[in-house]
């Protein structure tokens, strides 16, 4: 007995054998949990910010201290992580830490993601440089001293992205007590040339 194409016994079967098929198979929903496969589409560099005194790196160290260095370190490569449109998750390269924000405004690095702490907005600036709030407190990521007198300093609250110019060797070491300090009558204030330097927006070189 032959059954012609397209009855509806030939449609109901094919109903069936597509029901059959494992669930896995038939449906399958990414998962967009920023613990989860952190290394797909990260963005991964420095975080450099200045004033007209000084210029420095965002820095979270293995005990969580979230500081600022004066040259490139091994705890100062940041990998930022969108989670949603205009929403980022930073993670310390060596640390292995997540930047963190209390509600008190204070920074530090965690090894648990809570959304609330560790999820920042990123704003672009005209001049090139990125904010970055906190989504659920609305404090700025800032290096800025929480003591500081000189109301004519512009403070550390705007991030250049940097890409990452030390050798995979250096970033596995730990960093030295010693620091370079900036020549700030040098034309180069980085000491790396302007190629050195990309957009909020720049993107990783594997």
């Amino acid at each position: 007995m032959f059954f012609i194409p397209n009855t509806p016994f030939s449609y109901l079967s094919s109903f069936f054998f597509i029901i059959s098929l494992p669930f896995s198979l038939s449906f399958y929903l990414p998962d967009s949990n920023p613990l989860l496969s952190f290394n797909n589409q990260v963005r991964e560099g420095h975080l450099y910010t200045d004033n007209h005194r000084r210029g420095m790196y965002l820095q979270m160290t293995s005990d969580g201290s979230v500081t600022g260095s004066d040259a490139q370190t091994p705890y100062s490569v940041l990998q930022l992580k969108s989670v949603k449109p205009g929403h980022i998750v930073i993670k310390g390269l060596s640390s292995s830490l997540f930047l963190c924000v209390d509600s008190r405004g204070h920074l530090r690095g965690q090894s648990q993601y809570t959304e609330s702490d560790c999820t920042f907005k990123e704003l672009l600036l005209a001049d090139g440089y990125t904010r970055f709030l906190s989504s659920h407190y609305g404090f700025p990521v800032s290096l800025a001293s929480k003591h500081t007198t000189d109301r004519n300093s512009v403070p550390f609250t705007r991030f250049l992205p940097i890409r990452n110019t030390l050798t995979g060797e250096s970033v596995t070491e730990r960093p030295t007590n010693t620091e370079i300090t900036f020549n700030m009558d040098s034309g180069d204030l980085l000491g790396m040339g302007l190629n050195s330097m990309v957009s909020p927006q720049f993107s990783v070189d594997k």
